[in-house]
């Protein structure tokens, strides 16, 4: 009975999640337990957890006598989480790189071919890019860490869809993506730790120009 309703509660969250990343639910608008228990056809305890998990993922943020209100996040604390992968992402990869192996390259290889040749979709290419990028850290060993950058990924998925079909941005990304594999096939962790921090920060940087764009129309 626990497992059953652990799982309607997961795929509440599921579903909450992509109404959020899709902009069908906007930040600032209040989520009421009833009309969710109503739309996804379930009774308003799995609601109250799915709320509660996606508050721990940033999603919502549960205030009192107002419940959930969907999260929205400033533009200077878009380019704050943007500098904040580049500070933990850039420690990653200098772990990761000394003990990768030929098979670990490959697999970069993989994900890399993949989002060159199918991200152009807003709704894979972030997790394409997120599974490249997860790849050249695993050999890192520090899969809570990882999880934790994971985590940032996700908050920021519903800004990062909204520019990443423009392709000034996804011809670069992939360029920087192959340099990054060549650079840790050679071991020159100094150079590919550089450019990996200047790879989110440009893109980071670019995210949040492109935003401004859009609100000032």
């Amino acid at each position: 009975m626990l497992v059953q309703k652990k799982t309607i509660s997961a795929q509440v969250a599921d579903a909450i999640r992509q109404k959020i990343l899709s902009g069908d639910y906007e930040g600032g608008l209040q989520l009421r337990q009833e009309h969710l228990a109503s739309e996804f056809g379930v009774s308003r305890i799995p609601v109250r957890e799915a709320l509660h998990q996606l508050h721990s993922e940033g999603f919502v943020t549960l205030v009192s006598h107002k419940g959930a209100i969907v999260s929205s996040i400033s533009l200077d604390e878009i380019l704050e989480l943007y500098e904040l992968r580049a500070r933990i992402e850039s420690w990653l990869l200098a772990l990761a790189i000394p003990r990768m192996t030929e098979a670990d390259i490959a697999n970069c290889r993989e994900h890399a071919r993949r989002h060159q040749e199918q991200g152009r979709a807003g709704e894979t290419s972030n997790l394409l890019n997120w599974n490249f990028h997860a790849a050249l850290y695993a050999p890192s060993g520090r899969r809570t860490t990882i999880e934790m950058v994971s985590r940032i990924y996700q908050q920021l998925e519903r800004y990062t869809r909204m520019v990443v079909m423009l392709t000034e941005i996804q011809v670069q990304s992939d360029r920087d993506h192959w340099q990054l594999i060549e650079l840790c096939e050679t071991k020159d962790t100094l150079r590919a730790v550089s450019l990996l921090e200047m790879h989110i920060i440009t893109a980071g940087k670019f995210l949040v120009e492109r935003l401004q764009e859009l609100r000032d129309t």
